[in-house]
């Protein structure tokens, strides 16, 4: 966020007088100021008390508010003038002494290579697992006779008979299987080969026709054995699970392919994690997460990512990513949530606490101690970020120390001092 430079330097003014940071300012007079006979005497420069931006090489009023101009006497305010541009844009270095560092609570930490772990962490939706879902639906046109599962949400296992049904079609294509496959029983072994030839196709066909509407081996031998055609088809269950959906009714007539029943499989299920696109690049298939369930007594479960979505939402600019666990006993239901945690180690990366660098919104900046009492901005060039951490890939050396606490006091300092100074960076307002 922005503010206005008349503002910000008004606060920065404001707060570094308070605590001592900051020259005191003297009204102009006509005495002439003490000069050290060894230096050259310094030309005098003014300034505004409330907008300590504007700097004259002469008395007078400020053209902003009108206030008096006063003397800047840098020997009063213990700090050693910049005499080189800042490392960093709009940035001076300032000198602190050991009291007033103890004033404002000012703290150093190392610059060190540490092992970096990220943490990616979003919510998730259980579904059912679509590898394990089935739907019933005849491929031909008949009456539901019976229902042996009669509401929806039932537990059905694997082969259980669910329903059963009526087709003239069914009835009319076993006949002639039956006809068929008689006249290949009943052919003289010395038959002329067209003969038994012409028998075998239409009974391969009339087979081929039960095939395709789903009629398998065990139910052709049962008509084979029985030697009648069946008025009624029993269907059964493909899997085990629960009745996802259940449109068949007693009497009911359906067409070919009209879904009368939809069974999913409880035993494992698929969970679906929406992924900010910054992440995504840092996830791969094989990754654990840890899955929390808020709603089931905050039931903690690891479970490893299996798919990345290939494509992304263009309205959240977020992607999928499916994690996958088993689900004994039928504790977790679809569409529960859970709160997913994924940690990715990162290997040893320089880094330095998040408290130690200051996000402008262009740049990264972090104070350095250079060497007696002088402390240095340096802009950076930020990798991973943790909560606690940030990676440095540029600007900063191992060993190194840099500001952890009175960070805002001591940019607030150079800010000014870089201001007064007449040394802004590029692009920043100067008078």
């Amino acid at each position: 966020m922005k503010f206005p430079l008349a503002v910000l330097t008004v606060s920065f003014a404001m707060v570094a007088a308070s605590l001592g940071l900051t020259g005191c300012a003297k009204p102009a007079t006509s005495e002439p100021e003490h000069t050290d006979h060894a230096h050259a005497p310094a030309a005098a420069k003014y300034h505004c008390p409330m907008h300590p931006t504007y700097v004259s090489d002469r008395p007078g009023d400020c053209p902003i508010c009108g206030m008096k101009l006063v003397l800047i006497d840098s020997a009063d305010s213990g700090q050693e003038t910049p005499v080189a541009a800042p490392a960093a844009a709009g940035r001076a270095s300032v000198s602190l002494s050991a009291d007033k560092r103890q004033l404002i609570g000012l703290n150093l930490v190392k610059v060190e290579q540490r092992e970096l772990t990220l943490t990616v962490r979003t919510t998730a939706v259980v579904q059912h697992d679509e590898t394990r879902y089935a739907r019933i639906a005849p491929r031909f046109g008949g009456w539901v006779r019976k229902l042996a599962v009669n509401f929806t949400g039932a537990p059905v296992e694997k082969g259980q008979p669910l329903f059963t049904v009526y087709s003239p079609e069914l009835f009319s294509t076993e006949s002639d299987y039956l006809i068929a496959w008689r006249a290949a029983q009943q052919l003289p072994a010395d038959a002329p080969s067209a003969q038994r030839d012409s028998t075998n196709a239409l009974r391969e066909a009339a087979r081929m026709r039960l095939a395709l509407w789903e009629i398998g081996d065990d139910e052709l031998r049962e008509i084979e054995q029985r030697g009648t055609a069946s008025q009624e088809l029993v269907y059964r269950s493909p899997l085990s699970g629960h009745v996802l959906a259940k449109s068949a009714v007693e009497g009911k007539s359906f067409m070919a392919g009209e879904s009368l029943y939809e069974i999913a499989d409880l035993s494992h299920l698929w969970l679906l994690a929406t992924v900010s696109e910054t992440d995504l690049p840092l996830l791969a298939a094989g990754q654990e997460a840890m899955v929390t369930f808020p709603h089931a007594g905050n039931l903690t479960l690891t479970a490893p990512v299996t798919f990345l979505d290939p494509h992304l939402d263009p309205q959240t600019r977020r992607g999928t990513v499916r994690l996958e666990l088993d689900n004994p006993g039928h504790k977790l239901r679809p569409e529960m949530w859970a709160d997913v945690e994924i940690e990715i180690p990162l290997g040893s990366k320089l880094v330095v606490p998040a408290s130690a660098v200051i996000d402008t919104g262009k740049r990264f900046v972090a104070f350095v101690a250079a060497g007696g009492d002088r402390l240095e901005p340096r802009e950076l060039r930020i990798g991973a970020k943790t909560s606690e951490l940030w990676e440095v890939r540029q600007g900063l050396e191992a060993g190194e120390q840099v500001v952890n606490r009175a960070l805002f006091l001591v940019d607030s300092e150079s800010q000014l001092q870089a201001a007064i100074s007449g040394i802004g960076g590029a692009g920043e307002h100067k008078h």
